[in-house]
């Protein structure tokens, strides 16, 4: 609400002497005493001061429309304040702030109820899994921190004792069989890693279709371990030999002699070698469950639940905060109303200011019409050569601008005011009472009781709702196999 609703003018201030040139009173008046007008018996203002007047009265009404106008849009956004905060509204807005808080619940309890659903239908597909694939226990899964230290810790013991041995043979001595050393080492690791993760797992698998690719692939990945080891060897044996020896070499010479390794440390480093494939390869049969694709639904069970923990623990943590938040609304209509109360304070500041603008400009146009009749008048008497009339000794007196009464608008929007004041004050006490109960139901409302109730319902529901889907499901199977085919 603004405070300068009454330093807008529709009708600028006018002065003695320009309402005076309007009416040109001075030319008049000695225009008219060369006629010796008005006569010295005449009782009535002569047609120049009546002209005066009659503008005189036209700036009045004016000035009176416009604070009139002010005064009546200041009234409408008074009543639309009484008519926008009433008990009726809060008990809407209490009602809706209820709704709020069971919508809140409603909508945290669905996302738990689909949780639950969604881990009993992993245990469902878990156990099914465990009965069709014969699996007694739940597998043994590695962090995969363990699983990296377990491959990198061989990784460095075999490269440092590969290089050790590969030192003796190489032009560049430790460095230059290190580096060999971690190449043979990092292949060697991989090939057992794959071997156990892959074909290994799936050779005890209980569809035997899987054994005409995972024997194979299981002797042949053996196979490849130990030739290649055996080449480590024979390239060993070839660079003590002959330094300059390429490693292209290395596979006549297998051929020639597969077991042609006579050194100690080539046969070491053969043995080895197989020996870190093989650990490699128990590490990657168990790294991720023995069996294929065990640990994967064994780990989707668990997340699932793991997931409905996290929600409930989710529920006390955020849900109690967010309902507190809104039911906090309900308090909202004691500082509505003394909001309210202030900006009346400002409307009725800007109503007195209107008046008294009002009463300002009526001052001056009272002022400026004595001082052109005054001119008029002195103008009249320099010319004439006859009395003036008795008249002139007075002022012209207009009751409506020299008694000006207060405006009947300004006082009833005091009123209006000071009635709504009252409403606003008490609105408080008569919302208490009216919507005691509404009041209590929300305030009283034990959010950790209904959030602990609201866990209880949604495991509830989303068990019934994995019943039904399970019934569903055994139906359609059932009915399945009764077609006849």
């Amino acid at each position: 609400m603004t405070d300068d609703r009454g330093n807008g003018t529709g009708v600028p201030p006018i002065s003695g002497y320009h309402l005076a040139e309007t009416v040109q009173a001075g030319l008049r008046g000695a225009g008219d005493a060369l006629a010796n007008n008005p006569p010295a018996h005449s009782a009535l203002p002569s047609q120049t001061e009546l002209g005066l007047l009659a503008r005189v009265t036209e700036l009045f009404n004016g000035i009176r429309q416009e604070a009139t106008a002010k005064l009546g849009a200041l009234h409408a956004e008074v009543i639309g304040k009484r008519e926008a905060l009433t008990a009726e509204r809060y008990e809407t807005r209490i009602r809706r702030i209820e709704s709020g808080m069971r919508a809140l619940l409603n909508k945290h309890g669905g996302e738990l109820e689909q949780t639950v659903f969604d881990a009993l239908k992993a245990k469902r597909e878990y156990e099914y899994f465990n009965y069709v694939n014969q699996r007694s226990s739940d597998p043994k899964l590695d962090k995969w921190q363990f699983i990296l230290a377990f491959l990198v810790v061989p990784l460095a013991i075999e490269s440092l004792l590969n290089g050790n041995f590969f030192a003796d043979a190489s032009d560049f001595g430790l460095i230059g069989g290190a580096a060999t050393a971690v190449i043979i080492s990092a292949l060697n690791i991989s090939l057992g890693f794959v071997m156990g993760l892959w074909p290994a797992r799936y050779c005890q698998h209980v569809k035997a279709s899987h054994l005409f690719w995972a024997l194979p692939a299981y002797a042949g990945m053996i196979a490849l371990i130990v030739l290649f080891n055996l080449a480590v060897g024979h390239y060993r044996e070839l660079l003590i030999a002959n330094p300059d020896a390429a490693s292209q070499q290395v596979v006549p010479h297998m051929l020639a002699n597969p077991l042609g390794v006579y050194e100690l440390k080539s046969i070491a480093l053969v043995l080895i070698g197989c020996l870190i494939a093989f650990l490699s390869a128990s590490k990657g049969y168990s790294a991720f469950g023995s069996y294929p694709g065990h640990a994967f639904a064994y780990k989707r069970w668990r997340q699932r639940w793991e997931a409905v923990e996290r929600e409930r623990r989710r529920l006390d943590t955020e849900l109690a905060p967010e309902l507190e938040q809104i039911r906090g609304q309900v308090e909202g209509f004691r500082e509505d109303c003394q909001r309210e109360i202030s900006r009346l304070q400002l409307a009725k500041a800007s109503a007195d200011q209107i008046r008294d603008h009002y009463l300002t400009r009526v001052a001056q146009l009272r002022a400026a019409k004595d001082a052109a009749v005054m001119q008029y008048r002195e103008a009249n008497l320099r010319v004439r050569t006859d009395l003036p009339p008795a008249y002139f000794s007075q002022g012209i007196n207009l009751p409506e601008i020299d008694q000006p009464a207060e405006l009947v608008d300004h006082a009833r929007l005091r009123a209006l005011i000071e009635d709504v004041e009252r409403q606003f004050a008490n609105m408080p006490a008569l919302i208490e009472a009216k919507l005691k109960d509404q009041l209590a139901l929300v305030r009283g409302v034990d959010l950790a009781g209904e959030i602990e109730r609201l866990k209880t319902r949604a495991v509830e529901a989303g068990r019934e709702a994995y019943e039904r889907d399970e019934a569903n499901r055994k139906t359609i199977h059932a009915e399945f196999s009764a077609t006849p085919r």
